[in-house]
């Protein structure tokens, strides 16, 4: 539903309509459907985060990573310190009767950003590149920080002591055994993957549910032995990042269909995460209305905009003071230091893991008295969480630029259409008699990708280059029938043919005409069985249709690398090349779509080798080269579903 009316309200994000239907859900009477919604605090970490945590950092795009390291880092460690630092006090004075490791829990729930936000705000505006860059790397590495430090939090006000070098010796042993969990569990699924292999066991379903289970088996094994299973979780997703394409099966169809399970996954934790905050700020007015709670919701209102402007202002100190600008400076679209500390600072929405880690407050103490303020501290995260959202949709577009719909560039646009030309080229000068009626549906596709469709005055041009090809064809297999090179009856066959190829091409159908029209064909291709004629007069006829097509393309002043005409050329020879396919009575239907298949997997490979080849060139960027292989990736899972 949330996307449903994000097509219709794209100024709203996704986040923000979700905390709404959070809020309308919870209108609903429970009671009448049998059904109360309950969630166990303690269930959190362990059924949101864990997995929300380890997709991110295994999705993480490593060359922004590498490239941006110093100023991610900095801001996903020492930021998230100084936040809870400051905030953590702040709280603390502003409301007395929340303990201070309290504060401090809530500082650090509040420490993690979300990039979904700003991700949905990037589609509509033009942000800086290189700050989205940061931001993407900070809200990936400041999860575990955050996360990490609001565990330590809890457990200082559930203990009721805390030292700080006690701490720092604590934190080292968690951080230190949460590493080697993560390694030696990821080694034992690497172990487990390498062997279903070799046993040929690549059944979907179960490659793809231990990737799945993944995230909860390691986090609980950590915390079985007392170790950080956040940072398990963190470093077991690091290495799958790093050795992504070791951890499965080499068959592109199981990769792509546990990307996609895993896209489902990860969007429906997230959002569940909003809808649930959405349905405890309803919970918390009710319960506030029925006089529950002491406190007065003004006093909550100006805390929520008091901390709201405690994390702006640190975020913004921040930037200008660390981060120098030729960091995040870009020569194409430069931005100021005042301007650029802006973007940063509002960008910083807090998102799914601050609300499930507030979430995660345990309701009691070990010696049963409430936790201090439990419900305060929840509306309190709950609001600066909703401030956050909306300052990020509503106030950070106007730093940007309204995004307008660009191009590649020249350069990328032109590599492109070359390495699809040359697949097409290639594939053609490879053909054998055999495989010669696939590989032209195969390059006719080549052509198509390049998205050079002809333009206006390009429709007559290519009705009058297959009338010129037809007619020259005719002429040149009339003479070739009285030298016999061929028998009469397959020229005869063939002049039918054309003579109907021409007569359709003449006819203005409108969509009656064309319906009536398909319909016949598809009745006549199962009803009529073409004649039986020897491989050397289709090898002929071949090179007929390709002498043709020259001939024809420089009476018309085309020259064959012209992508127009290539299009044009190709067209023309998938007619002439199925009906060549059809007459092949040694071709069976199976054999004929097999032959396809193959050209096509042989096309995919020469593509992903130039791909390749144009990257380490540096004539295609590393995200277009990304783009094109995902591309190749899907037109694969495509054509072995077909």
């Amino acid at each position: 539903m949330s996307n449903l009316i994000n097509r219709f309200l794209p100024s709203l994000s996704l986040p923000i309509l979700q905390i709404i239907l959070g809020v309308l859900i919870s209108i609903i009477p429970y009671g009448a459907f049998g059904f109360e919604f309950e969630l166990e605090p303690e269930l959190f970490f362990v059924l949101f985060l864990s997995p929300l945590v380890f997709h991110s950092v295994m999705t993480a795009n490593k060359r922004t990573m590498r490239h941006m390291i110093k100023p991610i880092l900095m801001a996903a460690l020492g930021l998230v310190f100084i936040t809870i630092i400051v905030v953590g006090y702040f709280l603390h004075l502003l409301v007395a009767s929340v303990p201070l490791a309290a504060a401090f829990a809530l500082a650090a729930a509040l420490g993690p950003t979300d990039i979904v936000a700003v991700e949905a705000v990037a589609h509509r505006v033009s942000l800086p590149r290189r700050i989205i860059s940061i931001l993407s790397g900070e809200s990936i590495i400041n999860d575990a920080t955050g996360i990490v430090c609001f565990q330590f939090a809890i457990v200082a006000i559930t203990t009721g002591s805390f030292i700080i070098w006690h701490g720092l010796a604590r934190f080292f042993v968690l951080a230190v055994g949460g590493l080697l969990v993560g390694l030696v569990m990821t080694a034992l699924k690497y172990m487990l993957v390498r062997w279903l292999q070799y046993l040929d066991i690549n059944y979907a379903p179960l490659h793809i549910s231990i990737g799945i289970l993944t995230p909860f088996i390691i986090y609980m094994v950590a915390e079985a032995v007392s170790v950080s299973g956040i940072l398990a979780v963190f470093f077991a997703g690091l290495v799958h990042s790093v050795f992504s394409d070791r951890f499965n099966p080499e068959l592109i169809n199981l990769k792509k269909a546990q990307e996609n399970v895993w896209s489902v996954l990860s969007y429906s934790l997230d959002g569940l995460v909003f809808v649930i905050l959405g349905t405890q700020l309803f919970r918390i007015f009710q319960e506030y209305a029925g006089g529950m709670y002491d406190f007065n919701w003004r006093q909550i209102a100006v805390y929520v905009l008091l901390i709201s402007l405690a994390l702006l202002v640190t975020r913004f100190l921040w930037w200008i003071i660390t981060v120098r600008r030729k960091t995040y400076d870009d020569a194409e679209t430069p931005t100021g230091k005042i301007k650029s500390g802006m973007i940063f600072s509002v960008a910083g929405a807090r998102g799914a893991v601050s609300m499930a880690s507030v979430m995660s407050i345990p309701l009691l103490l070990p010696d049963g008295t409430e936790f201090p303020e439990r419900d305060m501290i929840i509306l309190i995260a709950s609001g600066v969480i909703v401030i956050s959202l909306l300052m990020t949709n509503f106030i950070l577009p106007l730093f940007a630029k309204k995004r307008t719909e660009t191009p590649l560039n020249e350069i990328e646009q032109e590599t492109r259409v070359e390495i699809l030309e040359t697949v097409a080229k290639r594939l053609k000068e490879a053909a054998t008699p055999e495989n010669y009626a696939a590989t032209a549906i195969v390059a006719r596709n080549y052509y198509t990708r390049m998205n050079q469709r002809p333009k206006k005055g390009h429709k007559r041009q290519k009705h009058n280059f297959r009338r010129n090809v037809l007619f020259w064809e005719k002429d040149v297999i009339m003479r070739m029938a009285e030298t016999e090179q061929i028998s009469k009856a397959m020229a005869e066959h063939y002049i039918e043919e054309s003579n109907r190829l021409m007569a359709e091409s003449d006819k203005k159908k409108n969509t009656l005409g064309w319906l009536i029209s398909t319909v016949w064909h598809f009745i006549h291709s199962f009803a009529w069985r073409a004649p039986k004629f020897p491989d050397r007069e289709h090898l002929e006829l071949k090179n007929i249709n390709e002498l043709a097509m020259r001939k024809t393309l420089k009476e018309l002043n085309l020259a064959e690398d012209d992508p127009v005409a290539a299009i044009i050329a190709a067209e023309h020879e998938k007619v002439v090349s199925a009906r060549l396919g059809m007459a092949d009575s040694k071709k069976t239907r199976f054999d004929y779509h097999r032959s396809i298949y193959d050209v096509a997997v042989n096309g995919f490979h020469m593509e992903r080798v130039l791909i390749q080849q144009m990257l380490e060139a540096g004539r295609l960027s590393w995200k277009t080269a990304k783009e094109m292989q995902a591309n190749i990736i899907m037109l694969e899972a495509q054509l072995q579903a077909e």
